[in-house]
C-alpha cells in the first residue's frame, strides 16, 4: 500500500501502477520539501492532493488539547491529501515530512480531469481509500481491547516490514519512530510506551541503543501480538 498499516497486514506494493504514477505526475507541479517540513495544516483548505516520489511523510491529527495521534507514514508512490475529494475539503491532519522528500502538487480539478481520461485511476484511489478506512477501524478496535505491549508488537513488526522499492528486500529491523511518536501511533502516553519497550527489551524481544530501537526478535513479537495470554516477560 505504500504506507504503514498498524492495525491490518497490508503489504507495501504499490497501488496504483507505474504507468499511471507517471501520468498522475504530469499533471502536477514539482514540489520539494526538507526534513520537519509542513506539507499542509490541519483545518486548511484542500485544493490540492501530493504524489510522493522519494522520502516518507508523516500525518498526524492534533486534537482540540494539543495531543497528535499519528495516523500513518507514506511512502515514495503514495498519495497524500485525499481529503481535497471530500465534500468538504478540509485537511483533516498535518502532513510532515521525515526528510528529504520530492513530491508532485496536484490540483483537484486536475485530477478530475485525469480521472474522466484514465477510468482505472478512480478504482486505484477507492482501493487505497478502503484501505485505509479499515486499518482505522482496526487500530480503534485494538486501542479498546488489546494491552499496549500486545498493540507495540504489531507496530513494530509492520514497521518493520520489507518494502520491496527498497535496493535490498531485507527486514529493517530498525525502527526510525521515536518513544513520542509511538505514543501517537497507539495513542497512549510516552512514558508508557517506554516502560512497554523496557519490558520488551528484557525479554529480548528489541534491542536499543542509545535512542536507536531495533527489532531483534521478530517471531516473538508476532507470537506476543497473536497470543498476548502466552506471553510471560521477564
Amino acid at each position: 500500500m505504500r504506507e504503514y498499516s498498524i492495525g491490518v497486514p497490508f503489504g507495501l506494493e504499490p497501488v496504483i501502477p507505474t504507468d499511471l504514477i507517471e501520468r498522475i505526475s504530469r499533471a502536477g507541479q514539482e514540489k520539494r520539501f526538507v526534513k520537519n517540513d509542513t506539507i499542509y495544516r490541519q483545518g486548511e483548505s484542500a485544493d490540492h492532493i501530493y504524489l510522493l516520489h522519494s522520502g516518507r511523510v508523516k500525518t498526524v491529527l492534533v486534537t482540540p488539547n494539543g495531543q497528535e495521534a499519528l495516523l500513518r507514514i507514506h511512502l515514495p508512490r503514495n498519495i497524500l491529501g485525499l481529503t481535497a475529494l471530500a465534500t468538504n475539503p478540509v485537511r483533516d491532519g498535518n502532513a510532515v515530512a521525515l526528510e528529504a522528500i520530492e513530491t508532485s502538487e496536484i490540483a483537484r480539478g486536475d485530477l478530475y480531469a485525469l480521472m474522466r481520461t484514465e477510468h482505472d485511476l478512480a478504482e486505484h484511489l477507492i482501493r487505497l481509500l478502503v484501505s485505509r478506512m479499515t486499518d482505522f477501524h482496526y487500530r480503534v478496535g485494538e486501542m479498546l481491547t488489546q494491552p499496549v505491549e500486545q498493540r507495540l508488537a504489531r507496530a513494530l513488526v509492520a514497521l518493520s516490514q520489507p518494502d520491496p522499492a527498497s535496493s535490498n528486500g531485507s527486514v529493517r529491523n530498525d525502527i526510525t519512530l521515536t518513544h513520542e511518536e509511538l505514543a501517537n501511533l497507539l495513542n497512549t502516553r510516552r512514558p508508557t510506551i517506554s516502560a512497554a519497550i523496557n519490558r520488551l527489551s528484557e525479554s529480548g524481544l528489541v534491542r536499543r541503543s542509545g535512542r536507536r530501537l531495533s527489532v531483534s526478535n521478530l517471531e516473538g513479537l508476532v507470537k506476543l501480538y497473536q497470543d498476548p495470554g502466552g506471553w510471560n516477560p521477564a
